[in-house]
């Protein structure tokens, strides 16, 4: 894998070993990142069940303002810091291990941020949660929570992966679509928030 575009195009980064993540493959992230426009500057960003942590990377390298890499799994969680170190990018990351799924310190602005809400989130579940109704509706709560929570910049944009010809419920509450394209066996929805920002509270 490698850093497709950015001041740190061509490096290289690891992904986890085993079945348990799937690491986008370059070619998607290039098309994604060509619809999501090649300039990231001053953007906030938000990587769930960040894997490798390519996604966040990639809008690092862009010029990114800060990324919060969160993913439950450790070994995920290791080779998303390893990358962020090796380019030195640490300074502009954070990196939790924790749930995705739950309220946890990924919803409270960091350092680096300072209140600054999530303007790009990247969400890429295993492909089991949105295949499954429930799944789907967990993540829709999901997103509710970082709304309520003020955690949402009016016009952010969501990225939300599945396996492709599954059904899945979207737009979330509060959300319009704005994308959908397929690549081999994966679909990417983009969604844009389109209600305000609300108060700060406590995850």
């Amino acid at each position: 894998m490698r850093i497709v575009a950015g001041v740190h195009r061509g490096r290289t980064i690891d992904a986890p070993e085993g079945l348990t993540t799937r690491p986008m493959t370059d070619r998607v992230r290039e098309n994604l990142f060509n619809i999501l426009g090649q300039d990231m500057t001053g953007a906030v960003v938000l990587d769930l069940f960040c894997g490798s942590g390519a996604l966040g990377l990639e809008a690092l390298s862009r010029g990114a303002a800060t990324a919060t890499f969160v993913d439950a799994d450790r070994a995920a969680v290791a080779v998303a810091e390893s990358n962020c170190r090796r380019l030195g990018l640490m300074e502009r990351a954070r990196i939790l291990r924790c749930d995705a799924l739950r309220p946890g310190p990924w919803l409270r602005p960091s350092n680096a941020s300072g209140a600054a809400a999530y303007t790009l989130v990247f969400c890429d579940p295993p492909y089991a949660l949105t295949a499954d109704a429930r799944g789907q509706e967990r993540l829709a709560e999901m997103a509710g929570k970082i709304v309520r929570l003020g955690r949402l910049a009016r016009g952010a944009v969501v990225m939300l992966r599945a396996e492709r010809g599954k059904a899945v419920a979207l737009p979330w509450p509060d959300f319009a679509m704005a994308d959908e394209r397929t690549y081999g066996t994966t679909t990417l929805f983009l969604m844009t928030y389109r209600g305000q920002a609300g108060s700060e509270g406590t995850a």
